[in-house]
C-alpha cells in the first residue's frame, strides 16, 4: 500500500537546506552516555558493548560520575545528551539521571535510546523527569524475523512500548537498521506503521560494515543462519532515499552539531520525518584518526561518548585512543574537568571527507 500521500502535492512546498560542512567554524561534538554496558539482545549487527568499545559486563555509571563529567561538558557549550548504552531502560537510577541532567546541569535536550519493552513501562516517568526525544528501536514488522535479528521473542512488546511513548506526547523517533536481503523490502512498510502510530521520525540507518573489525570481537553471528556477513548485510541506502522522496512534500539535509554523516530528511504530508543516516554521504575525522589502520571508516570522528566504566571514546574501532576519566575523578582538585576539557581538542582540526576516493593522506 502507498504512503499517504498524493504525488504532485511536493513540488510547490518542497525546501531543500543543505549546509555545506565546509562552512563550519567550530565543530562542536554531539555527547553520548552509555550509561550500561549490556541491553540484553543479541542484534546482530552490534557487539555486546553496544555503542562503547569492550566494556566489562555489568558495568553502569554512578549517577554522580555522570553528573560530575555532564556539567564538564556543559560548561564547554553543549546542552543536548543522548542516553545509551547497553540499554537506558535497564539502568536503574535513569529516571534521576535524566532530572539531574535537566536540574543540576542544564541541559535542555535529552534523549534516550533503547529497544527494551520497559522504556514503555517508563515513559511517563521520564516526561516528567525531562526527556524530550524518545528513541526506540525495531526493526521489522514480523515477529519471527524480530527474534531472529536481536535474539528475542518480544516484538509486540517493542511495538507496544513506542505506543506507550507517543502516548506521553514527547517526541518518539524509531530506529531501524536497515539489512540487504534481510528487512530492506519492510522499509516502507515500516514507515506506515510509525506514521500510523503517531511517531515523530523513523531514522533509517545503513549497517556499519566494518564494526567488527575493530576492539571488541562479536560473540555472535546471528547473520550467519543467512549466510552473512556485516558486510554482505550492508546495503547504500540511495535507491529507498529516492522512492521515499518521490512521496515526500519537503527535504533537507541536516548535520548533527556540525559532525558526523550528513543526513537527508523527507517530510510526509502527515508531518513525519524520515531521517536517511547513508554513509556514502561522507563523514567527518580528526587529529584521533592519523595513521589510524582503519582509516577511512564507517563511522569515523563522531560524538564524544561516554563509557560505562568512565571513559572518553571518539570512534567507535578502537580502544586505544579513550582517555580513562575514572583515574581522573580519583584525584583531588580539577584533574577530571581538566581531561574533559582537552578531549574536545581532539575535534579541533576535524575535516570532512566525502566518500569518494582521496589521493591525499590523513592530515
Amino acid at each position: 500500500m502507498p504512503l499517504p500521500i498524493k504525488r504532485g502535492d511536493r513540488e510547490a512546498v518542497t525546501s531543500k537546506v543543505t549546509s555545506d560542512p565546509g562552512e563550519s567554524t567550530m565543530l562542536v561534538p554531539q555527547w553520548r552516555v552509555t550509561v550500561n554496558s549490556r541491553c540484553e539482545r543479541a542484534c546482530g549487527y552490534c557487539r555486546p558493548s553496544g555503542e562503547a568499545v569492550a566494556t566489562p559486563k555489568g558495568v553502569e555509571l554512578a549517577p554522580e560520575d555522570l553528573l560530575r563529567v555532564a556539567r564538564a561538558v556543559q560548561a564547554r557549550g553543549i546542552t543536548s545528551v543522548k542516553l545509551t548504552g547497553g540499554d537506558p531502560a535497564l539502568y536503574g537510577p535513569l529516571v534521576e539521571v535524566v532530572r539531574r541532567l535537566r536540574d543540576e546541569a542544564g541541559f535542555t535536550d535529552i534523549e534516550v535510546i533503547s529497544r527494551h519493552p520497559r522504556i514503555g513501562e517508563l515513559a511517563g516517568e521520564l516526561a516528567a523527569a525531562g526527556v524530550t526525544l524518545f528513541n526506540v528501536s525495531l526493526d521489522t514488522l514480523d515477529p519471527q524475523l524480530h527474534h531472529e535479528i536481536c535474539n528475542v521473542d518480544d516484538h509486540g512488546l517493542v511495538v507496544d512500548a513506542i505506543k506507550q511513548c507517543v502516548a506521553t506526547g514527547i517526541p518518539v523517533k524509531v530506529n531501524m537498521v536497515v539489512l540487504a536481503g534481510i528487512n530492506d523490502a519492510e522499509v516502507t512498510n515500516l514507515v506506515q506503521m510509525c506514521e500510523a502510530a503517531g511517531a515523530h521520525s523513523v531514522k533509517l540507518l545503513d549497517v556499519i560494515k566494518d564494526l567488527d573489525q575493530g576492539a571488541e570481537s562479536f560473540s555472535r553471528r546471528l547473520l550467519t543462519k543467512r549466510g552473512k556477513t556485516l558486510a554482505d548485510a550492508y546495503v547504500p541506502l540511495g535507491e529507498i532515499t529516492q522512492a521515499l522522496r518521490s512521496v515526500s512534500v519537503r527535504e533537507e539535509t541536516v548535520h548533527q552539531g556540525g559532525l558526523g554523516h550528513p543526513m537527508t530528511v523527507l517530510t510526509l504530508s502527515s508531518g513525519m520525518r524520515v531521517v536517511v543516516k547513508d554513509s556514502t554521504a561522507g563523514a567527518w575525522y580528526g587529529s584521533v584518526c592519523r595513521g589510524c589502520v582503519f582509516f577511512p571508516c564507517h563511522d569515523a570522528l563522531m560524538a564524544l561518548r561516554l563509557t560505562s566504566d568512565m571513559r572518553l571514546q571518539f570512534c567507535l574501532l578502537r580502544d586505544d585512543n579513550t582517555v580513562d576519566l575514572a583515574a581522573a575523578a580519583a584525584e583531588s582538585g580539577t584533574a577530571l574537568e581538566h581531561a574533559v576539557e582537552a578531549a574536545f581538542e581532539m575535534y579541533a582540526d576535524a575535516y570532512f571527507r566525502s566518500s569518494l576516493p582521496q589521493p591525499e593522506a590523513v592530515r
